[in-house]
């Protein structure tokens, strides 16, 4: 993997009206305490000494759940560009991530959370 990336969360993608219900579940199972995110639709499960999060992300719309990869990325530009010339396409970019496609056609993202510690950028 490109130097300053690592796998960082496993996002579940839910839509609106599971939320609630898919929070707690995951919470109990996991018996990690729910984080709500910067923006409403992110609350994520995490705890100490586990490198890699579950991320429940709200979907604005959509049938079920899926779920995607996120890898953070010291240098999320370059980390694009390293994909693109691997065959990934960049599909829209947010505040914080790139959505990618691979050529496969599954669906990932590059974020600025930091690979080493999981912090995200400064808001």
């Amino acid at each position: 993997m490109f130097a300053g990336t690592r796998l960082d969360q496993v996002s579940l993608d839910i839509a609106p009206d599971a939320y609630e219900e898919e929070t707690a579940f995951w919470a109990a199972l996991t018996g990690w305490p729910p984080r709500r995110g910067s923006s409403p639709e992110f609350t994520a499960l995490a705890t100490p000494g586990t490198p890699v999060r579950i991320l429940l992300q709200r979907l604005g719309e959509g049938p079920g759940r899926s779920a995607h990869v996120d890898l953070a990325c010291a240098d999320p530009d370059a980390a694009r560009a390293l994909h693109e010339r691997h065959g990934a396409v960049c599909v829209t970019r947010g505040r914080h991530w790139i959505v990618m496609r691979d050529p496969a056609g599954g669906v990932y993202c590059l974020t600025e959370r930091d690979p080493e510690t999981g912090v995200p950028p400064p808001a």
